[in-house]
């Protein structure tokens, strides 16, 4: 495949661009249909992997090892039964000087993910529901009792996602006694006023059953407390599409640890590249990372698209639903 893109480090690379080539080489199983049925549908598509490479090619980056890399994810995440990939991306005329050839980089890759993915884990707050309201009001009531200055919503923003007794710890600057008198003024005010303002994005529902209907296992992996979330559950009406959870009072290291889905693996019997982590913010895709779990990051949430692909999630969407892509 032949592009004029705009990669590289030096400036005038990304406003004045320049001719790449990209080949793709796929290893990918279960073919039978393809080479005895002469079906479609039994193999890859190439014409689909034209038009991923085609996109990608189309975004900026500094490095080739970084479009190789985006390549490679986003192709094994269209299609299961891609096992390997081999990506290599040419830039035909480097600037350097003296230099009369190309320069090439070649990334040969493995899935993450199994051929059969049995497991989606999920954050709550952001990825699930939409709490963002409810826990700054709940933030901002929990400061007021305490008589502390009130943090800027941005500020605020930037903690969901971690464990409660962290964010308040980094908002308030407090030590540990005041921040346990906090977190224990939060979590009675949550239930009071956060609750009202929490609703669950678009999508959720429907998804939630569908997976289930696929035979598709769903838990929960959250910073919030346990009593907090299934409560929550309950009221939202997805409860019934949810097997397993673990919050942050279940487990002795707290989110971006690996410890909520290793003991969701446990106890379901599931291998790491059986399950899939899905979560809005950066410490849930290092959560997922950290427990060798293939990751898919949603843009609707707390963190941007820029920062999810940044911190490596091996699949980046913006609707929730797009996660039935993998099970089709």
């Amino acid at each position: 495949m032949q592009y004029y893109a705009y990669h590289g480090v030096m400036p005038q690379e990304q406003e004045v661009g320049g001719e790449y080539r990209v080949s793709v080489t796929l290893d990918v199983s279960n073919t039978q249909e393809a080479v005895y049925a002469d079906a479609l549908e039994g193999t890859v598509n190439y014409a689909h992997v034209q038009h991923v490479v085609s996109r990608i090619m189309a975004t900026p980056s500094k490095l080739l090892e970084h479009v190789a890399g985006r390549i490679a994810r986003r192709l094994f995440s269209m299609d299961l039964r891609i096992r390997q990939a081999e990506i290599n991306v040419t830039k035909c005329c480097p600037p350097i000087a003296g230099s009369t050839g190309s320069a090439t980089c070649t990334l040969r890759a493995h899935s993450p993910f199994a051929e059969h993915l049995r497991l989606v884990i999920l954050d709550f707050d952001g990825t699930l529901a939409d709490t963002t309201t409810g826990i700054m009001t709940t933030m901002q009531a929990t400061f007021n009792a305490h008589q502390m200055p009130q943090p800027e919503a941005e500020a605020i923003t930037r903690t969901i996602g971690l464990p409660l007794s962290h964010s308040i710890a980094l908002l308030a600057k407090s030590d540990a006694i005041k921040t346990a008198q906090m977190v224990a003024t939060y979590r009675q005010l949550f239930e009071e006023v956060g609750t009202k303002n929490v609703t669950l994005f678009p999508g959720i529902k429907e998804t939630l059953a569908t997976l289930k209907e696929s035979g598709i296992m769903t838990a929960i992996a959250t910073s919030r407390g346990h009593q907090s979330v299934e409560s929550l559950c309950q009221n939202l009406g997805i409860a019934p599409w949810i097997d397993f959870i673990v919050a942050e009072d279940d487990v002795h290291e707290k989110k971006p640890a690996p410890e909520a889905i290793l003991r969701i693996l446990d106890h379901m019997q599931i291998q790491p590249n059986e399950a899939l982590m899905v979560g809005d913010t950066t410490y849930d895709v290092a959560m997922g990372l950290a427990a060798r779990c293939p990751t898919m990051a949603v843009t609707y949430g707390n963190h941007d698209r820029q920062t999810l692909e940044l911190c490596g999630a091996d699949l980046v969407c913006d609707h929730f639903e797009n996660i039935l892509s993998l099970f089709t």
